[in-house]
């Protein structure tokens, strides 16, 4: 009897070790792309990704290779596995202290390319360690891998939902000691002995409570890159503060301004020191207009609307700038709607007693559309500027780097929020595409004649910020001359006038919100229409040789905004994706040739061998497809990006971990016709997903932000239930073939979800979220096929 309550006891220890292992993993991996977006740029943090997976496939082929080594599987080896693991976090702090990497500033790509290999290695360490852990007891437990990988997946979803709890509390490289902390607990249950355990615990505690003793007094790593002179400010730095969106950074630039600072440099705003009198600034405007804005564009629709008395909403509020603008002239009310809570907090309590202060101001905490869709107020003025979130973290992937302020669908939420004679104000590059956007959008919501109704102007000293207003009635004589008396001169160009159609700037068919394909070719970057499905605003590169001012199209804005991102011929808008494809390609050689040439089960010859290798790369890239898109798509119902983040991937993460202990628990895998069930369902429960996604999510959208993320969950766990499924099968099914053919799927499947992840984001910018979605459900039905090739019943 007490044998097999130790034995029980034992099994509860190993799965409570691997759900530990499992969140130290994702809890690091989530850590270090808020750690990258600040130290080098958002969109380079998606290699993080790359990075895990490539070193959870070196440990797949190691156990692969050593499967037949018995000391591989022993406890003792385990153990000193998780003791290197939790010093590897802590040391990653030190590495990046250490090794930089700046992707500005480099001599080289060869120069270049030997840095990156380097960080590359340090950082991929801690994932060849967890992964190893993971794979040396899926192999040890290979007939109950289904209940292991449950455990296995619990645990990493419990690190995703505790990486936004604690980053405020820490800071990102607090991160990596606190995941030294949570490893160590690994220590405590899979050893025996009562001296190490106690170690252990004692030490996990200590770094805890480091941690808790210096509070928002965070540890910090050195910047990598000089973003807006930022390193060289340093010293002028008033506070941290780590939002669960952005790392805020108050630093007095001058006396007349302190300088938000998001994600080290990478986006800005300023809290300017105003003393409250609205009436002296008004008197003071449009003269002295710097020395409280940006410039005298920043509050445009306010002027044109001085003694209406409206009602205003801005999006993206951060320092006030626009705000401080409708106030000066005579809001009725403003609801300031900004992201990133801590700059809303730092600018009531600190830093600008206004207008946050103002009793006309109501601060909010949360994303702009989601706002709009939750509310059925009208406005008469709706403002952005500029403000679209640098965090890859928000966004869910920073690869992707989705704009959804400037798509179709956003636009037709604008002008259905407007009041009668409202004006939407949008600063934002590109002001070409911005308009052709606007204009399909104003078609859509079945109006026409779009070219009366919207002024547009562009100064070359603020390249990126061209001015757009749109009215929803069309504009009289007076209101463009309101204007033009407040935007003419000091370098000021009127791109297009709604009065002279025949000198604007623009081609007549910007318009109609359609170009023809002769004018599309002709313009040298992507002036293709962002959707909600498309929303990729930003992704304007068409080739890689400079643009120049003697084509269509292209200004100042243009011009830095492509020929810039070209260092040594190398497009740093999407390195990210070049080093992944390149990274793919080398965990292909190590992962597939690896096993084949120097492990047991990949030299013995055995029937489906092909199959096998087809199926678990079927799987790695259908998942990470769906998932990576499932948030994108779920935005629109759970709002804010970071929680959309969390509640997407946590519904994947533990509803196929239900599937694989239910398959486990089941033995599905033995049931000749009943096993292809999950690889019919995921494409049929998908579908019927996708088509009635709209009518949901809009139904949804009334509900309070806790309830709409817990609809979110209940709408896609019958999918991730099912999407668990196949992994524990094919397992199942193969670990007959060998020792080694667990770690080999392993491998296989972390290889080609890399590939899958790359495929994915290039399919969503050419052909949509929807066609990219079909194409993955299609995969799950081709491994459905291959299954029966090499796992017999």
């Amino acid at each position: 009897m007490s044998g097999n309550s130790d034995n029980n006891k034992m099994s509860y220890r190993v799965l409570g070790y691997i759900s530990v292992i499992a969140l130290s993993t994702l809890f690091y991996e989530l850590s270090l792309i808020r750690i990258l977006d600040i130290l080098w740029y958002p969109h380079f943090a998606y290699m993080v990704i790359t990075i895990a997976l490539l070193g959870f496939g070196i440990s797949g082929v190691v156990t692969s290779v050593l499967a037949e080594h018995k000391r591989l599987f022993s406890n003792s080896t385990l153990l000193w596995l998780t003791v290197a693991l939790a010093f590897s976090y802590s040391g990653i702090f030190f590495f990046l202290n250490r090794f930089h990497v700046d992707f500005d500033n480099f001599s080289s790509v060869a120069y270049l390319g030997a840095k990156v290999l380097l960080v590359f290695s340090g950082l991929v360490l801690p994932f060849f360690l967890g992964g190893l852990i993971l794979s040396i007891l899926f192999t040890k437990h290979a007939d109950k891998f289904g209940k292991l990988y449950f455990w296995d997946l619990v645990g990493a979803s419990l690190g995703c939902l505790l990486v936004p709890l604690l980053i405020p509390s820490v800071g990102g490289p607090g991160m990596l000691f606190a995941a030294s902390a949570i490893s160590l607990l690994g220590v405590c249950l899979i050893s025996r002995s009562r001296v190490l355990v106690s170690l252990a615990l004692l030490s996990s505690m200590i770094l805890s409570g480091f941690l808790m003793y210096r509070g928002t007094d965070y540890l910090e790593i050195a910047f990598h890159m000089d973003k807006r002179g930022f390193i060289s400010l340093q010293d002028s730095k008033i506070l941290t503060r780590w939002d669960r969106i952005s790392r805020i950074d108050l630093i007095q630039y001058r006396k007349e301004y302190v300088w938000i600072a998001y994600d080290g440099g990478t986006q800005t705003s300023y809290f300017y020191t105003f003393d409250g009198d609205y009436k002296k600034l008004r008197d003071s405007l449009p003269e002295k207009a710097r020395e409280q804005f940006w410039d005298k564009f920043v509050f445009a629709s306010h002027w044109l609307k001085e003694g209406t008395n409206p009602t205003v909403l801005i999006i993206g509020a951060a320092g006030g700038q626009e705000t401080k603008g409708a106030i000066t002239f005579g809001a009725k009310s403003v609801d300031a709607v900004e992201m990133v809570g801590t700059v809303i907090e730092l600018g009531k309590e600190k830093y600008a007693v206004e207008p946050y202060g103002n009793s006309k101001v109501n601060a909010i905490r949360g994303e702009g559309r989601s706002y709009l869709r939750s509310s059925d107020k009208k406005y008469d003025i709706i403002q952005m500027m500029s403000n679209h979130t640098s965090a890859s973290i928000a966004s869910g992937s920073g690869a992707v780097s989705p704009n959804y302020l400037q798509t179709t669908d956003a636009y037709k939420e604008y002008y259905s929020s407007l009041s009668e004679n409202g004006v939407l104000q949008v600063n934002h590059h590109i002001y070409p595409k911005m308009v052709l956007t606007a204009a399909r959008a104003w078609k859509e919501s079945g109006r026409t004649d779009f070219e009366k109704y919207v002024l547009v102007y562009y100064v070359n000293k603020w390249f990126n910020l061209p001015t757009l207003l749109i009215k929803m009635q069309p504009w009289t004589q007076e209101e463009v001359d309101r204007v033009h008396e407040l935007m003419g001169g000091d370098g000021f160009v009127r791109i297009h006038n709604p009065l002279d159609l025949e000198n604007s700037r623009l081609d007549k068919s910007f318009f109609t919100g359609t170009l023809p394909d002769e004018l599309i070719a002709k313009i040298p970057y992507r002036i293709n229409i962002p959707t909600d499905d498309q929303p990729f605003f930003n992704h304007m590169r068409k080739r890689l040789s400079p643009v120049s001012y003697k084509e269509p199209y292209v200004d100042t804005s243009v011009k830095v905004l492509l020929n810039e991102s070209v260092k040594h011929g190398i497009p740093m808008d999407v390195i990210h994706l070049l080093v992944s494809a390149g990274s793919a390609l080398v965990i292909a050689i190590v992962c597939l040739f690896g096993p084949l040439l120097f492990s047991k089960v990949g030299r013995a010859p055995w029937q489906g061998k092909a199959a096998f290798i087809s199926y678990f790369a079927c799987l790695g890239a259908a998942f990470i497809a769906v998932e990576l898109i499932f948030v994108q798509l779920f935005h629109k119902l759970v709002g804010f990006p970071l929680y959309t983040y969390v509640t997407v991937v946590f519904s994947f993460l533990i509803s196929a971990g239900i599937g694989r202990y239910v398959t486990d628990i089941t033995e599905l895998h033995r049931r000749k016709m009943v096993r292809f069930l999950p690889y019919l369902a995921i494409p049929v429960y998908g579908i019927v997903l996708l088509l009635f996604r709209e009518p949901l999510l809009n139904y949804f959208l009334q509900w309070s932000s806790l309830a709409r993320m817990a609809a979110a969950f209940l709408l896609i766990a019958p999918l991730g239930f099912f999407m668990g499924m196949p992994f524990a099968i094919g397992i199942a099914g193969s670990h007959d073939k060998g020792k080694g053919a667990v770690g080999w799927a392993w491998a296989i499947n972390g290889l080609f979800t890399v590939l899958g992840g790359v495929c994915a984001i290039v399919l969503a910018i050419y052909v949509g979220f929807f066609n990219t979605l079909m194409l993955a459900f299609a995969i799950y039905v081709l491994a459905g096929i291959l299954l029966p090739r090499f796992a017999k019943v």
